[in-house]
């Protein structure tokens, strides 16, 4: 078993420099896995997914400093990756702040990427912590288990509608705006255990 960890570092640009992207193997096995013999793999543009993750973790840290943690530096889950069939968590890090006067503007991010694998994880607690109910927490384990809305109301035998609505309530129970992102929340709550 592979222990090393997936990583990427970027370094935002200014306006005559564009941005800078570092990865080692295992975030590039992970991001651009080979492709089954007769498909085409469709590879993710690196640079897109750190400007996403970048403007995540620079809300949090807008939020970070607003309260009364200011000055703690925080690692947290900020969104899932789907890789072929396997999920990982990408975790975020603000690496350095400090700016020189030639560098004004420029910061780095470490954004780590886990694998997340939902039969290991030991929901019971995170959910406790949650507060969900019964219905929330079946939805949430077959986010887990990568089905869609779709799946998830056949399997549950409810309407497409219903699962929107619940994917709202989840949305707004645990502060985010994404699916993604309710994963992530939960991961996170599940790491301040």
């Amino acid at each position: 078993m592979n222990t090393s960890s997936a990583f990427i570092i970027f370094r935002t640009g200014t306006k005559a420099a564009r941005p800078q992207v570092f990865f080692n193997d295992e975030a590039k096995s992970i991001l651009f896995p080979p492709a089954p013999e007769g498909e085409r793999a469709l590879l993710p543009e690196i640079s897109s997914l750190c400007l996403k993750w970048k403007e995540i973790l620079d809300r949090m840290q807008d939020e970070i400093r607003g309260s009364a943690d200011e000055g703690i530096q925080r690692k947290s889950y900020i969104d899932i990756l789907q890789s072929w069939r396997r999920q990982y968590a990408v975790r975020g890090i603000l690496l350095s702040e400090r700016t020189s006067t030639s560098k004004r503007g420029k910061k780095s991010y470490l954004f780590i990427i886990e694998r997340v694998n939902p039969e290991n994880l030991n929901l019971t607690e995170v959910f406790r912590q949650g507060n969900l109910n019964h219905r929330e927490q079946e939805i949430v384990r077959l986010i887990l288990a990568d089905y869609g809305n779709k799946e998830i109301a056949k399997h549950l035998g409810i309407s497409i509608n219903t699962v929107k609505g619940y994917m709202k309530l989840l949305m707004r129970k645990v502060g985010v705006h994404t699916r993604a992102g309710i994963i992530a929340a939960l991961l996170n709550k599940k790491k301040e255990k």
